[in-house]
């Protein structure tokens, strides 16, 4: 992460308002194309910026100002960067830049001013148990945007506060900074600190870590590394870009091994899971901002045995039976939030790949009966 510069230029400034104008409206994202102009994604929906405009100059400013000299020299070589950058005015914020025909575009996500209290993320009680596992592999997934790096950075806040334990972060790029509290942590910058996720896991094991976040699994050698750091008795949380889903998280894990290691694979997964959480986030029916949905898996002996056996698409009954055990189906929380009167009904489907599942309160079904 860089810190602002007092020596901004026109450009840069007037991106930079942008941004500060984006999180005053409590906007997620920021896009920024010279030639088009500017938009924000508020609650979920873009809305163009009216009456702004920029030319590749301007970006090329703003990049300048907040963009490490290492990133901007792999904008210039692949057309393709990324960044955190952060000052008092705009807060935190992670920046991709990618090469197009009339300059640099911008998509720049805004990253909360503070690692927020895992408490008020509104998750069910359960997810707190998973911050005190001593060993094994925690999942966290969803779609682009569905909270999987807030609900992480909330975890491994709540093991530095409660816990003396070496924390390892490996990211690309970091977007949240710990300070030492109870547990020592230590962050690696993918890109810039090692080569690549599996080069910073295996690396990092000869650090003396007890906890380990893995920003990303991109592929099998992250994969592969992740697993093994779960197994030689690390506690292991990993972010993986899928549907909410805990079926098509574990299918894809396994799917990136050669067909004749996927058996394998399985029993490597079935041994290290402790849980699966899939993430998404909703339009508050008030418009007054996201609220936080989650399938939550809890690895037991039947779950164990369902995922060993390549029978990963039934675990949604086991799921649905597990209640007692804090499990839940997306869907499930989906129609809770809506009966609670926290979401629409409509927001809820649309969220969901079984929306037929979405229960309609029967007070609502009821004022529509002649």
């Amino acid at each position: 992460m860089i810190v602002a510069r007092p020596d901004a230029g026109a450009g840069a400034e007037r991106l930079i308002a942008l941004v500060e104008n984006a999180r005053a409206r409590h906007a997620s994202d920021v896009h920024v194309e010279p030639g088009e102009g500017a938009a924000l994604r508020v609650f979920t929906r873009i809305e163009r910026v009216p009456a702004f405009s920029c030319d590749a100059n301007d970006v090329s400013a703003f990049v300048e100002l907040t963009v490490d000299r290492t990133s901007r020299s792999r904008l210039e070589k692949l057309g393709i960067a990324d960044a955190v950058y952060a000052d008092e005015r705009v807060g935190a914020i992670r920046i991709h830049a990618s090469r197009g025909k009339r300059g640099s575009r911008l998509a720049i996500r805004l990253l909360a001013r503070s690692i927020p209290e895992l408490s008020t993320l509104g998750l069910p009680d359960v997810v707190e148990t998973f911050t005190t596992i001593r060993s094994g592999l925690v999942l966290i997934c969803g779609p682009a945007g569905s909270g999987k790096s807030t609900l992480a950075a909330a975890m491994l806040d709540r093991i530095n506060a409660t816990s003396r334990r070496h924390i390892v972060t490996l990211e690309d790029p970091v977007e949240y900074a710990f300070r030492w509290l109870a547990s020592i942590v230590t962050q690696y910058e993918v890109g810039r600190d090692v080569p690549t996720f599996a080069d910073g896991v295996l690396g990092a094991l000869r650090a003396d870590p007890d906890v380990m976040f893995i920003g990303e699994l991109r592929g099998i050698e992250s994969v592969r590394a992740c697993l093994q750091a779960a197994e030689t008795g690390h506690a292991v949380y990993a972010a993986l870009h899928t549907p909410s889903e805990s079926s098509q998280a574990i299918n894809r894990m396994v799917g990136l091994f050669p067909a004749d290691e996927q058996d394998s694979a399985r029993i490597r997964l079935a041994d290290a899971l402790r849980g699966v959480f899939g993430l998404r986030l909703v339009p508050r029916r008030d418009g007054s901002g996201l609220r936080a949905a989650a399938e939550i898996l809890c690895v037991n002996e039947a779950v164990r045995r369902l995922i060993r056996d390549g029978m990963a698409h039934r675990l949604r009954s086991a799921l649905a039976s597990g209640r007692r055990e804090g499990m839940n189906t997306l869907e499930a929380c989906l129609s809770e939030l809506v009966a609670r009167g926290d979401i629409e009904l409509a927001e809820a489907r649309a969220a969901s790949l079984y929306p037929d599942e979405i229960v309609e309160p029967a007070t609502s079904a009821a004022r529509r009966r002649p």
